[in-house]
């Protein structure tokens, strides 16, 4: 007699396809926006980390934001997030249940499966990046803007369902 209970894995990694990759460095397309930050997983749609191809793995991460995609750079494993698999962005605090500041929401598809990845947002590191942060503002600190990024990617992830429809 079979069992009632359906057996679901705790980890999204079954038969994940490789990542896209990365160009080398030098031959990265000119980004509209960078970030540093901590790559914090990747959950698939059931809320399931997604562990195949490093991406369970929290690491320091560089983001750059193309025509082409968003390149995420980190030493546990580099990978493009593809344009035309963007399916928006948000703001949130908190990743998986637990509060975290200046978190980047990034809903994307591989391989016909959605997934959010999470990264927190460094503040500006740079003097340039702070010099031009405070302008205009009374604020001691430098803060990320996530907001700028949500609305990048929501943008790019509107222009491609339009294109595809």
């Amino acid at each position: 007699m079979a069992s009632p209970w359906k057996w679901r894995p705790k980890h999204a990694s079954d038969g994940i396809p490789e990542l896209v990759p990365i160009p080398a460095i030098a031959d990265l397309p000119p980004a509209k926006m960078q970030a540093a930050g901590r790559y914090l997983g990747t959950l698939d749609t059931d809320g399931r980390r997604v562990i195949g191809h490093s991406l369970s793995a929290k690491s320091a991460a560089r983001l750059s934001l193309s025509t082409e995609g968003i390149d995420v750079v980190r030493i546990a494993g580099s990978f493009r997030i593809r344009a035309d698999a963007l399916r928006g962005a948000r703001a949130a605090d908190s990743w998986n249940g637990k509060p975290v500041v200046d978190l980047l929401l990034v809903r994307w598809n591989h391989a016909g499966r959605d997934w959010e990845t999470g990264f927190r947002l460094d503040p500006a590191r740079s003097v340039r990046d702070v010099a031009k942060a405070q302008l205009g503002s009374t604020r001691s600190t430098v803060q990320p803007d996530a907001g700028s990024w949500v609305r990048t990617i929501s943008k790019m992830a509107r222009n491609n369902a339009r294109g595809n429809a």
